[in-house]
C-alpha cells in the first residue's frame, strides 16, 4: 500500500489529463467538424462523456482510498471531498439531464434553455482546479517520504 500511496499523484495528473483532452479539446473540436452533423455529434459526445464518467468514478474510488489512508492535510482531504461531490453530482444528475436533453435534440425537438451545460462545465473547471491543487499537494507529500 506504501506505493500505490506514495505514487497516487500519478493518477491525480492522468486524471487531469483526461478532463483537458475530453472536455476541454475533444468536445468543443467534435462541433466545429463541418461533416458531422449535430445529431451525431451529440450521440459521440453521450458515449464519450459516459466513458469518461465511468473512468472518474474509477479514479474517485482510487482517490478516496488515498485520502482515507493518507490524508496530509486539510487541504488535500477538502479538496478530495470537493471532487468526490461534483462526481457525484456529474454522474447523479447532471449528466442523464445532459443526454436527456441531447435525446431530444437528436429526436429533432427542440428543448427548454436549462443551465445543466453550464453547470457542468463550471464543475469541470474547478475539479480540474481541484485536481492540479490535490497533485501539487500530493507530490509535495511524495518529496518528504
Amino acid at each position: 500500500m506504501g506505493r500505490f500511496i506514495k505514487y497516487g499523484f500519478v493518477v491525480t495528473f492522468i486524471w487531469a489529463g483526461f478532463i483537458l483532452a475530453i472536455s476541454f479539446m475533444e468536445a468543443w473540436v467534435k462541433f466545429r467538424a463541418e461533416s458531422l452533423d449535430t445529431p451525431t455529434a451529440l450521440d459521440v459526445g453521450m458515449h464519450v462523456f459516459g466513458a469518461l464518467n465511468f473512468v472518474e468514478r474509477i479514479f474517485t474510488a482510487i482517490m478516496l482510498v488515498y485520502l482515507f489512508v493518507y490524508y496530509a492535510d486539510k487541504v488535500v482531504v477538502v479538496t478530495g471531498i470537493t471532487i468526490f461531490t461534483f462526481i457525484v453530482a456529474q454522474s447523479g444528475y447532471l449528466l442523464p439531464e445532459l443526454n436527456e436533453h441531447a435525446q431530444l435534440i437528436m429526436q429533432g425537438m427542440q428543448p427548454e434553455k436549462s443551465s445543466v451545460h453550464i453547470m457542468y462545465i463550471v464543475m469541470e473547471v474547478i475539479k480540474l482546479l481541484a485536481l492540479f491543487v490535490l497533485g501539487y499537494r500530493q507530490v509535495k507529500t511524495y518529496k518528504n517520504m
